[in-house]
C-alpha cells in the first residue's frame, strides 16, 4: 500500500471517496470489491478524526430499544455480528453489567423485560458465528449475585443487575486500517495527507475533486464520475452555501489504573448511562457529549462525573492518561445526539454526481457505506455487482508483530505511516492509551528518519508534534 499521488490524476475514476474514517474506508472497500475504479483520499491520516476517538465498544443497539427503534436495533446487532465474523482477531464479545436500582424503570423487572425483548428481536444474531464468537442470551441476577460480581456496589436500593454481551474492538485504528488495506488490495488507490479543497464541475455536474498535498502544497485534480463525501463532521464543506450540521463533542477518558473488571459496567449519571470499560490492560470511561463550541469544555469535569458514577472504582485525577474526543452529529436543535446515519444524494441541489454520508456510529459504518455505494452506483448508470463486504473476511485485521523497529518499517513501507503521529497513534499500538516510553519513541523516530530521509530538524519537529498532541489530550510526552 503506497502513497502514489501521481496515479490519482492519471485517469478518470468511477468513484472518489473523500475522507478515510471508518465510513470512507468501508465505502472504498465495498466499491472496489464491486469492480469500480476507486480512489480514497484523506486530509490527515486514515482514521485520525472521530474514528480514532472511541469507547472501543461495538454496540448491538440496546439503546435503540429505549426509543422502540426496532430497525436500528436489528441493524446494530447484525453489524456487530458482521464485525465479529469478518474481523475476529480484532473484535471479541464483551460482557456488560448494569446495577438495577429500585422498582421502576431502573429496577430488575424493567431490565429483565427489556433484555428479553432485545434477545427476541435479535434471535438471529449468532447466525454464521462460531460458538466462541456468539453473543449469549441476556439475563438479570439478584442482589447477592450482583454484589459477588462487583463487590464495591452500594447495596442500598440495589435490586440486582442486568447482564448482557456486546463486543469490543481491541484496536479501532487497526480495524479501520484493515478496511483500507482491503480497499487497496481490491484495486483502490489510497492516499493520506492530501486535502480535498473544491469540487470540479463540468457540464452542470460534479466531475471530480481538486486536492492539495499537505506536505508539499502541490495541487492535484482527480476526475471522477461520482464523488462520495465521507468527511464526517466536515461533510458539506465542499458544497458552497450548505447549512452547517449541528455537532457535538464526544469524549472518552483512558485511565492508567484499570479496575479489576471482567466486564464493562454501566452507571446512570445525569439521566444518561456511562460505561467503565476494561481495554488493553487499562480502562476507558465514556461517553460525554456537549456542544462542539462549548466554552465550558473540561475533561476534568467529566472525570469528576465518572468518579461519582463509579465510586467503587476509586478514580482519581492522577489516573487520567489520555482524552479521546471527536465531533459527532447532533439533532437539528443541537441538543441531542443523532441516532441514525443518512446517505444524501445532492441531485436536487443541482450537484449531479455528489453523494454524502452523515455518519453516526462506528458499529454500523459498513452498512451505511453499503447504502452510500448503492446510491453512487445508481448514478453511474450501469450494472454493478452486489455488496460482499458483510461476508468477506478482512485479511489484514490484526496487529503488527516482531521487534519494534521492524514493525515501524512495515508501518512506513506497507501502511503509509508518513509522520511520527501516524506510526505511534495509529499503526504501532503505542499511543492510543497514553504517551509511550521515551526509549520506544527513540526507536520509532530513528527508524522513520532513516527510512524517510528525515534530517535532524524534521525528526525533532515530528517529536514536537507528538508531544503537543499528548499535551492537548491530557497526557505528556518527553520526546
Amino acid at each position: 500500500m503506497k502513497r502514489a499521488l501521481d496515479a490519482l490524476p492519471a485517469r478518470e475514476w468511477d468513484l472518489v471517496v473523500v475522507g478515510a474514517g471508518i465510513h470512507g474506508a468501508a465505502a472504498a472497500w465495498d466499491a472496489a470489491q464491486r469492480g469500480l475504479a476507486v480512489a480514497l483520499v484523506e486530509r490527515e491520516d486514515f482514521g485520525a478524526g472521530t474514528s480514532w476517538n472511541s469507547l472501543k465498544t461495538i454496540h448491538g443497539g440496546m439503546r435503540h430499544l429505549q426509543r422502540l427503534d426496532v430497525a436500528s436495533l436489528r441493524e446494530s446487532a447484525r453489524e456487530r455480528s458482521t464485525l465479529l465474523r469478518i474481523a475476529s482477531p480484532l473484535v471479541a464479545p464483551l460482557p456488560f453489567l448494569v446495577p438495577c436500582t429500585g422498582y421502576g424503570a431502573r429496577g430488575r423487572a424493567a431490565w429483565a423485560a427489556g433484555l428479553a425483548l432485545s434477545d427476541a428481536l435479535t434471535r438471529d444474531r449468532n447466525r454464521g458465528l462460531p460458538p466462541e464468537r456468539a453473543i449469549p442470551a441476556a439475563r438479570t441476577v439478584g442482589v447477592a449475585e450482583a454484589l459477588r460480581l462487583l463487590p464495591g456496589l452500594e447495596a442500598r436500593s440495589l435490586t440486582g443487575a442486568a447482564l448482557w454481551h456486546d463486543a469490543q474492538a481491541l484496536s479501532t485504528e487497526r480495524l479501520l486500517l484493515a478496511f483500507v488495506h482491503a480497499a487497496a488490495e481490491a484495486g483502490a488507490a489510497v492516499a493520506n495527507h492530501v486535502e480535498a479543497v473544491e469540487l470540479l464541475r463540468a457540464g452542470g455536474r460534479v466531475a471530480g475533486v481538486a486536492l492539495r498535498d499537505t506536505f508539499s502544497g502541490r495541487r492535484l485534480e482527480l476526475r471522477a464520475r461520482v464523488v462520495l463525501d465521507a468527511t464526517g463532521p466536515w461533510t458539506g464543506a465542499l458544497v458552497p452555501g450548505s447549512r452547517p450540521q449541528p455537532l457535538l463533542r464526544a469524549r472518552n477518558l483512558v485511565l492508567r489504573r484499570p479496575p479489576d473488571l471482567r466486564f464493562a459496567v454501566g452507571a446512570s449519571s445525569g439521566g444518561r448511562l456511562l460505561f467503565l470499560v476494561p481495554w488493553q490492560g487499562r480502562a476507558i470511561v465514556g461517553t460525554s457529549y456537549e456542544a462542539a463550541d462549548s466554552a465550558r469544555s473540561d475533561p476534568l469535569a467529566f472525570l469528576e462525573e465518572a468518579r461519582r458514577a463509579f465510586p467503587w472504582a476509586g478514580i482519581a485525577p492522577a489516573d487520567l492518561a489520555l482524552v479521546h474526543e471527536g465531533l459527532v452529529p447532533g439533532t437539528g436543535d443541537g441538543e441531542g445526539l443523532e441516532t441514525r446515519g443518512r446517505v444524501l444524494d445532492h441531485e436536487r441541489r443541482g450537484l449531479h454526481g455528489l453523494v454524502s454520508i452523515e455518519a453516526v456510529k462506528y458499529t454500523t459504518a459498513r452498512a451505511l457505506a453499503e447504502r452510500a455505494v448503492d446510491r453512487a452506483a445508481a448514478r453511474l448508470g450501469r450494472p454493478v455487482a452486489a455488496c460482499r463486504t458483510a461476508t468477506t473476511p478482512l485479511a489484514r485485521a490484526g496487529f503488527l508483530s516482531g521487534p519494534l523497529e521492524e514493525r515501524t518499517l512495515v508501518a512506513v513501507r506497507e501502511e503509509m505511516a508518513e509522520t511520527l503521529c501516524d506510526a505511534v497513534l495509529r499503526r504501532l499500538e503505542m499511543g492510543a492509551a497514553g504517551p509511550p516510553a521515551a526509549s520506544e519513541l527513540a526507536v520509532v523516530g530513528a527508524a522513520m528518519a532513516r527510512e524517510l530521509g528525515w534530517d535532524a530538524a524534521r525528526e525533532q519537529a515530528e517529536r514536537a508534534a507528538l508531544s503537543e498532541f499528548f499535551a492537548r489530550r491530557g497526557g505528556s510526552a518527553h520526546c
